[in-house]
């Protein structure tokens, strides 16, 4: 079973962006939940050379051996310059993805022993 959420929010006066995409999904294994997320940022730029930076970007990931969950975050923040005639623009963009899988039946494998006891 799958499900799939998708919300677009714009607001033109201050010129911003925003699409998520949620899903979850169930198999007979684990519970899985996806969700993406881009946003923009529009604004006017006075520099009339302008120059782009490297986009920053973070990557976490975890496992609840416990509870048996698994999560993996992947972000990505930066900006860049486009032209529109004359004007140049600066767009700040911030691009999320986030991985949350719950499993139902979930063993780590073990870890072998260097001795054989035959």
């Amino acid at each position: 079973m799958k499900e799939v959420l998708h919300k677009r929010r714009r607001n033109l006066g201050r010129g911003t962006k925003l699409i998520t995409i949620n899903s979850r999904t169930e198999d007979k294994e684990s519970r899985t939940r996806v969700r993406k997320s881009f946003l923009y940022h529009v604004t006017r730029s006075e520099e009339t050379k302008a120059t782009a930076t490297a986009p920053e970007i973070f990557i976490r990931k975890s496992f609840d051996t416990l509870n048996k969950i698994e999560k993996f975050c992947f972000q990505i923040k930066g900006s860049f310059y486009t032209t529109n005639g004359d004007v140049v623009a600066k767009v700040y963009f911030h691009h999320c993805l986030n991985v949350q899988i719950a499993w139902k039946d979930f063993c780590l494998p073990q870890k072998a022993s260097g001795t054989d006891p035959a």
